[in-house]
């Protein structure tokens, strides 16, 4: 089996109680089925305080098995932040979502992608945290059971597609406007040779493309970013810190805003570089669930609408500290969105729904808007 990992993937290590924003805040906490079986069997006090906050999805919800919640907190954080599982029972005992977390999983044919949430604050470090290009790595592993989720198509075809639009996204002889404008132009073509769909003979075209974008006719920003917003509002809400940045970015997001912030950026290079690491980061973590629905445009397009947003908080927060802004700002920023978006398969699906039909989120609207707005 192939496993294929970013290449800062092992260098993760969770800061516990230095973090933030813990994890183990504002999220339920769903408990896989062997963790709650091994939970209701702990002996002593212990063992009577893990089975009174534990709710039985199967009575209760109708969902999963879940701690009760202190507030936002989940009953085993302690005051200084710390897991009292961890502390009590060990590392062994944790349940999968604390085990696995930040860590995501895609999974097809004989292969494993394992990718790393912007969610996470030290996550956010190791991206940000460096100049030089993100990189992915392949190894080969004992074969495991793969849970795949359907019957894949055209593998080889997504796949370089993605490798493609990495690549492009990663060729810093062009501005960050001229490189968003060449990827969405690259995954459009690529799909419309896909939705051709014979698959005999498909990869020699795709690989034929030209990774260039004709000259796009100016964009107008404004019902580019009315539009974003609109379907920011759909979005089930998944917390409080969510709430509070969406409100500000509804009364803040314009095209001065980002003006503003892209004349901070020809003062400051790191932030293309930070550009660069976003867009590569959901490129490579959405791309290639495409082989169960052969649908690479929306996933292109769900890159581009995270960058978008991240960049719009990202502005927000430069303007509120009066023309500063640092790596903090950055995590933050992406932090945010991550938190709201990534964690929610109905709001993920929701998006690549609406994708389908908003006009202002086509290929050539994105395009002709990026090369107005982005320099």
């Amino acid at each position: 089996m192939i496993l294929r990992i970013p290449d800062y993937y092992d260098e993760f290590r969770c800061i516990a109680g230095d973090c933030s924003d813990s994890c183990c805040v504002g999220w339920e906490l769903d408990i896989d089925e062997k963790s709650y079986n091994a939970y209701k069997e702990v002996k002593g006090d212990f063992g009577n305080r893990l089975r009174s906050v534990m709710v039985d999805g199967s009575d209760e919800t109708g969902e999963c098995n879940t701690f009760r919640l202190n507030g936002e907190r989940c009953p085993f954080l302690n005051e200084k932040n710390l897991c009292d599982i961890y502390i009590n029972l060990g590392e062994h005992s944790l349940c999968k979502v604390c085990t696995e977390y930040p860590r995501f999983t895609v999974e097809y044919g004989d292969v494993r992608e394992k990718s790393m949430a912007l969610s996470c604050e030290a996550v956010g470090g190791l991206i940000f945290g460096r100049t030089d290009r993100l990189r992915f790595i392949e190894r080969e592993v004992p074969d495991e059971e793969i849970s795949e989720g359907g019957e894949a198509f055209f593998i080889e075809e997504i796949e370089y597609i993605r490798d493609k639009s990495i690549e492009i996204l990663q060729d810093r002889e062009h501005g960050a406007g001229d490189r968003i404008r060449r990827f969405m132009s690259f995954a459009a073509a690529a799909q419309n040779i896909i939705n051709e769909g014979a698959e005999s003979g498909c990869i020699d075209r795709i690989k034929g493309l030209r990774a260039d974008c004709k000259e796009a006719g100016r964009g107008d920003a404004e019902p580019l970013i009315a539009e974003v917003l609109y379907l920011l509002e759909g979005l089930e809400v998944l917390g409080s810190e969510w709430s509070e940045a969406f409100s500000q970015l509804q009364e803040s997001f314009t095209p001065e805003l980002i003006g503003e912030f892209e004349a901070y950026r020809e003062k400051d290079n790191l932030l293309t570089i930070w550009y660069e690491h976003i867009l590569v980061y959901f490129v490579f973590r959405y791309f290639t669930k495409a082989v169960y629905d052969c649908d690479v445009i929306s996933r292109a397009k769900f890159a581009f609408l995270g960058f978008f947003v991240i960049l719009g908080l990202a502005a927000l927060r430069y303007r509120q500290n009066g023309g500063f802004f640092c790596i903090d700002d950055m995590i933050w920023a992406a932090k945010a969105y991550s938190k709201e978006v990534e964690h929610s398969e109905g709001n993920i699906a929701y998006l690549l729904e609406e994708f389908l039909y908003s006009e202002e989120l086509s290929t050539e609207n994105i395009t002709g808007c990026i090369a107005d707005i982005l320099r």
